[in-house]
């Protein structure tokens, strides 16, 4: 399966592609310039950033188009990752057929784009109001009589329009009179009702003060200050997106993961059990969907965040 081709063709589609484990390609628009004897048109150019979301997007892109399933679609994905990281190590370059090539320098994956490559923009569609046009042609037609004989002339009954003209003037001229007529008249004042103060009675009542217990008070205390905790900012959680029994079997696939790029950890409880943990910086009302994305991403369910 050729995963350069489709990251090519994907980032063409979306204007950027994520690829797990080397970053973000997106493109960027250079702005005109001018070079001392005219004015160059904008450019565009592929750049690698560190940045980006875990998502389905684009491993579901190749199993639409390879007729697969989106875990095969996944894991391909990620023995792509893998293998193009270990040949950048190396000192190789890697090819992206159409856009550019990935290489190492200094120790930072970068990405040279392609001095072929030519993006243009998808246009904005227009929408032409016919239903305007056909509303223009028909009041023509009405205004010139006969449809027929409209058409053959090519003449406007101006005296038809002078008169439709005259009768928008006068109903004009009649509606304001009336709103004038009805703004001038004076309001009738409602009557006043004096009311007897010596016999109306105070209803306000009286507080009662109330003896709260300090430790009731303090419970409410804590209670306001959780609640006051923003759980929309942003926290660390570990989740474990691996479980074994051996501690080689672990060990491998920390490796792996770790050679990926990916942020893990090694965890036991009881020396029996080894956990392979992911470390994800989100907020608290994200981590369900997190845990979702990270079992269609790498098949291990049920994903899980250690400790919880």
């Amino acid at each position: 399966m050729d995963i350069a081709k489709y990251i090519g063709q994907y980032l063409l589609k979306n204007s950027f592609c994520y690829i797990h484990g080397l970053g973000n390609l997106e493109i960027s628009k250079k702005p005109a310039f001018y070079d001392g004897k005219s004015l160059q048109a904008p450019t565009y150019e592929i750049v690698l950033s560190s940045g980006g979301s875990i998502d389905d997007n684009f491993a579901n892109f190749i199993a639409t188009n390879e007729q697969i399933s989106i875990s095969k679609a996944a894991n391909q994905l990620r023995e792509f990752s893998i293998e193009t990281r270990r040949s950048l190590q190396a000192g190789n370059e890697v090819d992206l057929p159409g856009i550019g090539k990935l290489m190492e320098h200094n120790g930072k994956t970068i990405f040279i784009t392609d001095p072929q490559f030519r993006y243009t923009p998808p246009g904005i569609p227009t929408v032409k109001n016919s239903k305007q046009l056909d509303d223009q042609k028909s009041a023509s037609v009405i205004i010139g009589g006969n449809a027929s004989n409209s058409s053959s002339s090519g003449s406007i009954n101006w005296s038809t329009i002078i008169i439709i003209g005259v009768v928008v003037l006068i109903l004009a001229a009649a509606g304001f009179g009336i709103y004038y007529y009805t703004k001038m008249q004076p309001t009738p004042e409602a009557p006043v009702t004096k009311i007897d103060t010596t016999t109306v009675k105070d209803t306000t009542a009286t507080p009662i003060p109330i003896s709260v217990d300090s430790s009731i008070l303090k419970a409410q205390n804590d209670s306001l200050n959780a609640l006051k905790a923003d759980s929309m900012t942003a926290n660390q959680f570990k989740f474990v997106i691996g479980t074994y029994a051996a501690l080689d079997r672990a060990l491998n696939r920390y490796n792996k993961l770790k050679l990926a790029g990916t942020n893990v950890e090694l965890a036991t409880r009881d020396s029996l059990t080894y956990y392979v943990l992911t470390i994800i910086d989100c907020k608290p009302v994200d981590t369900t969907l997190t845990k979702d994305s990270l079992q269609r991403f790498y098949g291990y369910r049920p994903v899980t965040i250690y400790g919880q």
